[in-house]
């Protein structure tokens, strides 16, 4: 019978510390990646969102002289008409106090801009009318800016 020296059982058992410290590693840096990708993809989507709150809404209102841009209490606002029956209703969209906000009326009521629904982060909403083309410029809760231009198709 041969006697074994420890040399070959040491150098297995370097060799799978080695493995087994590149597979830690590896999935260390595979974890910061994929937060990093996740990250990227949750701002980039909160940015899309607000922007294709707007431009959705906008799209299902699109009939004639029921959309308009506007002030409302001092805020760049998107005012959306609509009528039910005998009775007039007015969706404002609009940014105030860090939210895009959304505020359903019946026509001649007097809201405040604390009053409308939060929609989601933002923190700056500008809108511009030209002639029948609005040019919304859109700040999300993380400083990241998109800009929409939606052609308002009423009155064709």
């Amino acid at each position: 019978m041969k006697r074994r020296s420890g040399a070959g059982a040491a150098a297995t058992l370097v060799a799978a510390c080695l493995f087994g410290a590149s597979l830690v590693l590896s999935l260390l840096s595979s974890a910061a990646v994929y937060r990093q990708v996740q990250e990227r993809t949750d701002r980039s989507g909160e940015r899309r969102l607000g922007l294709s709150y707007l431009t959705a809404k906008l799209h299902s209102c699109d009939a004639e002289g029921m959309v308009r841009a506007g002030d409302f209490h001092g805020l760049d606002a998107l005012f959306l008409s609509e009528r039910e029956g005998d009775t007039s209703y007015e969706t404002v969209l609009y940014v105030y106090d860090g939210w895009l906000r959304e505020l359903f009326y019946e026509t001649g009521y007097e809201l405040e801009p604390q009053d409308g629904e939060r929609i989601t982060e933002a923190r700056n909403l500008s809108v511009r009318a030209v002639g029948r083309l609005l040019e919304l410029d859109y700040v999300d809760g993380n400083g990241e800016g998109g800009r929409a231009n939606v052609y308002v198709r009423s009155g064709d």
